[in-house]
């Protein structure tokens, strides 16, 4: 028997540690697929035009609401002071003041300098200067990734100035972390996303006068049109997918035993597909499953986001857990009679309940619903090919190895075991 060499046994270890380090990555979070995320609501509270004979406004007024994790503020607030990861309502109180200030800083609105002399002075009112935000607390939201703080303010601004929105919040700590805005300004909807690290504020309302369009810069464009909301969504399902630990673990159960016949190595269909014996067997059957994951969470997406059905977090994300162990325990015990992408297709159904999560607690408006979902859906695509991609490239030049089957398939999908039981353990704890 030919004994394997150190080349050979240092392909290994280094295989094996890649793997691990992989499936390891999202093991520290019950919630796994749900990214770092603000929201923030904006309605303007006089909309429309004065009735006859009254006067036109000089002014309009806005309300905010900001929701935070209360998980992402410790990191900048010591809000849970004990650190006993179980932060009490007392703790919060305690850490108001702190957090408020914080916001009033971080996040904030921008009103654009009107030419010539400057207006005489107003208060919002909460009584901070004109188009400012004075934060207040607004409670608690349970939402599925946890418990966020609730906060409101109001702002009064001058007819015809531009208003526009700096969120910095998270800027050092966590470069992922996106805010959500949704609400309705000057009768349009408003639907977008901000990001800590961008240059330029958000423009919630364009001004009439004529240096008005000059206070967000580039983000002036993005406000507007329905093809800023199909390319914000597009952005965010990308993400959505390339960060949701658990929807990567479970496409890489699907493709682990598969063999594509890259780099002269022999093609093999999935174990749970039909049988090989073509050279495009293996390629079809990617293909198939990879299709029937697609069609089922976009189905449950969908309805979901619509409001046609619901389903709730407490058994949508320990199913979720356990698609993976399933599915890496089929890589391990194969049962012939069941076909890969029917099992895609099933547990697809699953994944898109988790998928609609983000959507439903952006609370995007009716009319902008369907280019967002659209959007979302592209987007959680695009990072599926990526994913998908990234994997067959970097497994398929390992595949003629003869520690391949035993490393990599069988001890991949025994970690993905583990894996996922570990968060199924959380998830119903």
């Amino acid at each position: 028997m030919k004994r394997a060499g150190w080349a050979d046994l240092g392909a290994d270890c280094w295989a094996a540690l890649c793997l691990a380090c992989l499936l390891l990555l999202g093991a520290g979070s019950a919630w796994a697929h749900k990214g770092s995320d603000a929201y923030l609501d904006v309605q303007e509270l006089n909309e429309g035009t004065p009735a006859e004979g009254r006067a036109p406004r000089r002014q309009r007024d806005y309300r905010f609401v900001l929701a935070v994790a209360i998980k992402d503020l410790d990191l900048l607030v010591p809000i849970d002071a004990n650190a006993d990861a179980k932060v009490t309502w007392g703790e919060v109180k305690a850490a108001m003041p702190l957090v408020l200030a914080l916001l009033n800083e971080a996040a904030n609105t921008e009103p654009e300098p009107q030419p010539g002399p400057p207006p005489a002075a107003s208060t919002s009112p909460a009584g901070a200067p004109a188009c400012r935000l004075d934060w207040q607390p607004g409670g608690m939201d349970r939402r599925s990734d946890g418990a966020y703080l609730r906060l409101v303010a109001q702002a009064r601004c001058p007819v015809g100035q531009a208003l526009a929105f700096r969120y910095t919040l998270f800027k050092e700590q966590d470069a992922t972390h996106r805010l959500l805005v949704a609400g309705r300004i000057a009768g349009k909807d408003l639907l977008t996303t901000a990001s800590p690290q961008q240059p330029a504020s958000l423009l919630l309302s364009a001004g009439a006068t004529p240096g008005a369009a000059s206070v967000a810069g580039a983000a002036a464009a993005k406000s507007d049109g329905l093809w800023s909301v199909l390319g914000d969504y597009f952005g965010l399902g990308v993400r959505h997918l390339l960060e949701g630990y658990d929807h990567l673990a479970f496409l890489l159960a699907l493709v682990l035993p598969l063999r594509l016949g890259l780099f002269g190595t022999q093609p093999r269909a999935l174990p749970q597909a039909a049988a090989p014996g073509r050279a495009g067997d293996a390629w079809w059957a990617l293909l198939r499953t990879v299709t029937a994951f697609t069609i089922g969470h976009s189905i449950t997406l969908m309805l979901a986001t619509f409001g046609w059905t619901q389903a709730s977090p407490r058994w949508v994300e320990p199913a979720i857990a356990l698609s993976i162990a399933v599915t890496a325990l089929l890589n391990l015990r194969p049962v012939p009679w069941l076909r890969t992408d029917a099992l895609a297709l099933l547990f697809g159904l699953v994944h898109g309940f988790g998928f609609a999560g983000l959507l439903l607690e952006a609370a995007a408006p009716t009319g902008l619903l369907p280019w967002a979902l659209a959007g979302f859906n592209v987007g959680v695509e695009g990072g599926q090919l990526i994913a998908v991609s990234g994997w067959v490239l970097l497994a398929q030049p390992l595949v003629p190895r003869s520690w391949y089957p035993g490393v990599v398939v069988r001890g991949g999908s025994v970690l993905l075991v583990l894996l996922a039981t570990w968060w199924f353990w959380q998830r119903v704890s």
